[in-house]
């Protein structure tokens, strides 16, 4: 039973960190498109749906880890998973920005042509593409981020952010529990 629990502890640590990250660009992005429209008509989403579009973007990215085809370069340069993944998540994204109106305006009522060209008039505004441009420099920082951890090691990883010292008393202290 504590394998299991160690294994769901490890799920949720890790759909928060990566929620964290996306959260945290998504509401720096509001906070510069509000500096952008300023004095616009543009009506931009509120700072809880940027907050919470992280949780989404977690769990989207999650969903596609799933997919066996997400490694695809196990032994090559970092820079070719980099640009694979990145790829692949922004293309679940953008998928998942065109599903989520077409499914919110079918619950409405509304036909499957109607709720597609809704969709699809949504996908093509400036701001959307412009969300999708952030979006994908993102997710670029964070696969690599991602595959940076893999090849070093979070040790050594951590070693290079805070310095030896920090990562070599916190083994001592995991070694000494």
């Amino acid at each position: 039973m504590s394998s299991f629990a160690t294994k769901i502890r490890e799920e949720v640590r890790k759909i928060l960190v990566v929620a964290l990250f996306f959260s945290t660009g998504f509401c720096l992005i509001h906070v510069a498109n509000g500096l952008l429209t300023r004095g616009s008509t543009v009506e931009l989403a509120t700072l809880t749906k940027s907050f919470l579009g992280g949780f989404i973007v977690a769990k989207v990215l999650l969903l596609v880890d799933m997919l066996p085809f997400i490694d695809a370069f196990p032994g090559k340069p970092l820079v070719r998973n980099v640009v694979w993944k990145a790829s692949i998540y922004t293309a679940a994204t953008v998928v998942f920005l065109y599903l989520e109106p077409l499914v919110t305006n079918l619950f409405r009522g509304a036909g499957f042509y109607a709720s597609h060209a809704r969709a699809w008039q949504e996908m093509m505004l400036p701001h959307t593409w412009a969300n999708v441009i952030w979006l994908t420099m993102l997710l670029v920082v964070f696969v690599s981020a991602m595959e940076l951890t893999r090849a070093l090691g979070k040790d050594e990883l951590r070693s290079l952010y805070f310095g030896a010292d920090r990562v070599f008393a916190k083994n001592r202290l995991r070694k000494a529990a």
